[in-house]
């Protein structure tokens, strides 16, 4: 069995006898007489061959090695790899700043969502949604907050179904927004947690689509030190908007 199991291992992995002989220390002649099975081969040789090919020193003797063994294939581990790789996380579509407004004046009439770049994430669904890219602070201050990069991702909602406070994303009178959305009076009230930023009220006519927001990827992780620049940066912006 072990000069049969030889001239299989040499096959499958193309070696000639003399490269064989060549690694092994071995005389072409001596390796020919042990795959002939007319000669023995010394215990220093069988360990050297079975470590060199990662195989059990029984198996190289007595049983015969299949073609599968040798290349240490697994049919199951294949097969499971196999559906890994064809199963790929679902695309949703990305709008990001330089995008917002064309997005925000053209949804509905003409855009072309499969033009956006897309992001792929586990876990998440993709039909109905879209990804926004936060590019202001209006919705820092409040028990959740958000900053410029950070990433938010909302499902289409019919507008008629709101009768509580929910976080969206909408676009009101062309221009996209991130706000908490309540509606009272027959009116829809768009509020930023940023103090320093104006309510929105509106007619339901007025929006063009909301989403709502599911989840929410943070651009960086809120160290003291990240939080601090944030603040600056909102203070900034109050500062700013003080001025006008």
């Amino acid at each position: 069995m072990f000069g049969k199991n030889l001239k299989k291992i040499r096959s499958v992995h193309g070696i000639s006898q003399q490269e064989f002989a060549d690694i092994f220390d071995l005389k072409r002649g001596t390796l020919g007489a042990y795959e002939e099975e007319r000669s023995n081969p010394k215990l220093e040789t069988v360990l050297k061959i079975a470590n060199h090919f990662s195989i059990g020193i029984e198996e190289l003797l007595t049983k015969e090695l299949t073609v599968n063994r040798l290349l240490k294939f697994n049919e199951k581990i294949t097969t499971a790899s196999d559906v890994l790789l064809t199963e790929e996380f679902k695309a949703i579509p990305c709008v990001l700043s330089d995008k917002k407004n064309d997005f925000a004046k053209q949804y509905g009439t003409g855009f072309e969502i499969s033009k956006l770049p897309v992001i792929r994430l586990p876990y998440v669904d993709s039909q109905n949604r879209i990804a926004f890219s936060v590019d202001d602070l209006a919705m820092t201050g409040g028990s959740i907050e958000f900053f410029p990069k950070d990433i938010v991702i909302g499902i289409e909602i019919d507008k008629n179904s709101i009768k509580e406070e929910k976080l969206v994303i909408t676009i009101v009178n062309q221009e996209l927004v991130l706000r908490k959305l309540y509606f009272k009076d027959n009116h829809f009230i768009l509020k930023a947690d940023h103090h320093g930023v104006d309510d929105i009220v509106v007619t339901p006519d007025e929006i063009t689509a909301i989403w709502k927001v599911e989840h929410i990827f943070h651009y960086s992780m809120h160290s003291k030190e990240v939080l601090l620049e944030n603040r600056l940066a909102v203070l900034e912006q109050s500062i700013a908007s003080l001025k006008k």
